[in-house]
């Protein structure tokens, strides 16, 4: 593989990695799919490996090729109703999609390409031959034909005086031992084009074949085109050009158009006859194709050719100069040992054809306008493009530098302002650095919104991970998603793979009973396990929930004392989600059994640690028998971000902004102490309240420096994550900034709640408070949570 050009490698890795997630999902869909669906998904996943083999020929993967056309074809058994879907042969074709899968990653990590094994190719080959997927005999059904093109009578073509126009392949060995594959997939194109022809005489209908026949051309001419058959390459190309405009042609002239699109379907059936004989037919298309040209842009053709071909394809070799009557007649002689063709490409009508009169040249004054038209429409479908993650990085770090000098100057805007005696210069100044502000947000955001990604690239996958694991356990579950399109920051989306696989397989492993005991409990038997993701302000929500047997508190908090997690006195304080909390420590597991699946206690705490690094945060609410639900939010990206800053004695602090409700000044009567829990009333709710003084290291004599001592003075930050609110009592406020945040390590981070640090416009550096870690640290030094009934109305405030 080292000689293949690296960016063509690069362009299949990515495309054929896309389709071969594509190709998973639907597959899983299509094992559940009513008997009206199954046709779409048929095609759609036969259209995905056709793609990624096609793509595969045209760099010469041999070893990809020749497993995707096994596979290709025991889908296309499927796919013509000749086989059921039965869950062995979903078996045999999602272990085919890990096979490719395995091999695409081979060719990504430049190592040896994985083979096949030999059980699966026999399962697959017991698919083709009709027969049940537990009956197939083992490895001697290899899908290498019979007959190697490359030795099959090469010399014959050559000196037959008969032979139609054309010239010997001459392939190198590599790519001559591919050529049945290359017959195949022309015998199987010719019934879809005749169908799309049809379909083009119908205005109901036209849009859809236009679009087909894009479909057919677009995967036919890569494989032509690794077999450098120039002239059949050219034809397909020529349909691929055309097809945009299919669609919207007048009616009039559809005959014509269908009756060009089954000539080119007489042509790639004629040549996968000679493919055999590894010869490449030859043909004059110059006229063929301005005519085909000129009538899907919707012109007519003269009068004296319109209707001449009766809609016979054959007429049209020869009406459009494509071949004569005596290359017609030598057609004839096509080798017996061809392929089997397919029935309407049959050869012997062309030997009743007349000849007829030499096919006009075409109008110079044609030709510009003919050949501009496809480059104008070439452009139009480039709509997206590739770009390395490594530059869009680079981009972004761009960006917060740029962010940290727009407030540097902004800072310097005030000051100029404030000082400068000049009103003019210093407003002028001022609005220079406001349009920089400006300008800097709306490229701060369309590069953020570049990493922004779909959750469904992940969800996506986990069908087929629910699958397995309820044929594993025996089990019946059903995957509800929801909201999958949901977009968030691509490391954030990186972060979150490893932590849903785990939670979805313990709800599928420990959470969904067997269908016998959820009979019993009054259950279905099928258990449903929802994956929902939705916005909530700057975070995103993801939940898992399951209608399983549920989490029981004293199990867990027996473990977790027995563990030495917690003391008895302790548990019994603790609210059922701290002790839920439990399950994700290291180590922590119930399960009286360790399975292939989980109960290692490793799981949990893979999902505990990766949310933590993107500042998430994990709840959990279940009830005994009715089923678990685990909550995690996510910031929507971990690089830039509004905060609000904040003065607790000297020291600067940032606040995300997407953590904070609301500002408050409390006045003395709306602040009580419970249970030696320090709290806030606002309005209606009753909110715990965090004095950073507690838990931030502010410098001796710097507590209330300039600031006094009443609650007046003070602020009252509300922030909430999750379903938690909480108040966090600061000094002072400085006001909302866009922060780009830096990442601290261990040594700093383990001296506070802090996420990170930022840089002040000042130059100095700022941290950033991690609100989660705050509100943890109140909830753990909490007795109990403190509700709005435990705060009498004449109880006495707390001092202030």
């Amino acid at each position: 593989m080292s000689d293949l050009d690296p960016s063509l490698l690069q362009d299949f890795l990515t495309e054929s990695g896309e389709l071969i997630e594509q190709l998973d999902g639907d597959l899983v869909k299509l094992e559940a799919a009513d008997p009206a669906e199954q046709a779409d998904l048929l095609n759609a996943c036969f259209r995905a490996l056709h793609t990624i083999k096609g793509a595969a020929s045209f760099l010469g993967l041999a070893e990809v090729i020749r497993f995707a056309h096994v596979a290709e074809d025991a889908l296309n058994r499927l796919r013509k109703g000749e086989v059921a879907v039965s869950t062995e042969v979903m078996d045999a074709l999602l272990q085919s999609a890990d096979i490719v899968r395995a091999q695409i990653d081979d060719i990504s990590a430049g190592s040896a390409i994985t083979e096949a094994p030999d059980d699966l190719v026999a399962q697959l080959q017991a698919i083709i031959d009709g027969k049940a997927v537990a009956d197939a005999a083992p490895a001697d059904a290899q899908p290498e034909g019979d007959v190697a093109p490359a030795e099959s009578g090469t010399d014959t073509p050559a000196v037959d005086p008969n032979m139609p126009p054309g010239k010997p392949l001459g392939l190198p060995a590599q790519k001559a031992d591919l050529v049945d594959f290359m017959v195949t997939d022309l015998q199987d194109a010719t019934p879809q084009l005749a169908t799309v022809a049809d379909q083009l005489l119908n205005d109901a209908t036209r849009a859809d074949a236009a679009s087909n026949l894009a479909e057919i051309a677009d995967n036919l001419e890569k494989t032509a085109d690794f077999f450098e058959l120039d002239d059949l390459t050219r034809v397909i190309r020529l349909l691929v050009e055309v097809a945009e405009d299919l669609g919207a042609m007048p009616g009039e002239l559809a005959p014509e158009i269908a009756v060009r699109v089954k000539t080119v379907q007489l042509l790639v059936d004629r040549q996968a006859e000679w493919l055999t004989k590894d010869y490449a037919l030859a043909w004059s298309l110059d006229t063929f194709e301005q005519r085909f040209r000129e009538l899907s842009q919707g012109v007519a053709l003269p009068d004296d050719i319109t209707g001449q071909h009766g809609g016979d394809p054959e007429a049209i070799l020869t009406l459009d100069g494509i071949i004569d009557a005596a290359d017609t007649e030598q057609s004839d002689s096509a080798p017996a040992a061809a392929t089997e063709p397919e029935p309407q490409a049959q050869p012997e009508p062309a030997a009743e054809q007349p000849k007829a009169e030499a096919a006009p040249e075409p109008k110079p004054e044609s030709k510009p306008e003919a050949k501009s038209a496809p480059a104008t429409k070439a452009a139009a479908p480039e709509q997206t493009i590739r770009v390395e993650v490594s530059r869009l990085e680079s981009l972004l770090n761009l960006v917060g530098q740029l962010v940290l000098s727009k407030n540097r100057l902004m800072g310097l805007s005030r000051q100029i302002q404030e000082s400068n005696d000049d009103l003019e210069q210093g407003e002028a100044f001022t609005n220079a650095a406001s349009e920089l502000d400006r300008l800097t947000g709306e490229l701060q955001v369309g590069v953020m919104r570049t990493r922004m990604q779909p959750l469904a690239k992940l969800f996506d996958r986990y069908p087929r991970v629910i699958r397995d694991i309820a044929r594993a356990t025996d089990k019946k579950i059903d995957l509800v998603i929801e909201g999958k399109d949901t977009e968030v920051d691509k490391s954030v989306l990186e972060a979150l793979a490893d932590p849903l696989v785990h939670i979805l397989r313990n709800s599928a492993d420990h959470g969904v009973e067997p269908p016998e005991v959820r009979k019993e409990a009054g259950k279905s038997e099928t258990g449903v396990i929802t994956l929902t993701a939705e916005h909530q302000g700057s975070h995103v929500r993801v939940a898992i929930s399951d209608d399983g047997k549920g989490l029981h508190r004293d199990v867990i908090g027996g473990k977790a004392v027995e563990k030495g997690l917690v003391s008895a006195e302790k548990l019994a304080s603790l609210s059922d989600d701290e002790v839920f909390r439990f399950i994700l420590e290291a180590g922590f597991s119930t399960a009286k059994q360790v399975s292939d699946l989980s109960g290692r206690g490793v799981g949990m705490d893979v999902v505990k640690t990766n949310i933590q690094k993107i500042n998430g945060d994990i709840h959990i609410q279940s009830a005994p028998g009715k089923g678990t639900t685990m909550e995690i939010l996510i910031p929507l990206t971990v690089a830039i971000m509004p905060a609000m800053v904040v003065g607790v004695g000297g020291p600067l602090y940032c606040i995300p902004l997407q953590s904070i409700v609301e500002i408050v000044s409390p006045e003395d009567e709306q602040l009580y102490t419970v249970r030696g829990q320090q709290v806030m009333r606002i309005r209606d709710d009753v909110l715990p309240l965090i004095d950073l003084h507690e838990h931030l290291p502010v410098p001796p004599g710097d507590q209330y420096d300039e600031i006094g001592e009443t609650a007046a003075n003070r602020f009252a930050v509300v922030v909430a994550v999750g379903g938690q609110r909480v108040g966090l009592r600061v000094d002072r406020l400085v006001g909302q900034q866009e922060i780009v945040i830096k990442p601290l390590d261990d040594t700093y981070t383990q001296g506070g709640p802090f996420s990170g640090a930022t840089i002040q416009e000042d130059g100095r550096v700022c941290l950033i408070l991690d609100v989660i870690s705050l509100i943890k640290a109140s909830a753990s030094s909490s007795p109990a949570v403190v509700t709005a009934t435990q705060v009498p109305q004449t109880q006495q405030p707390a001092p202030a």
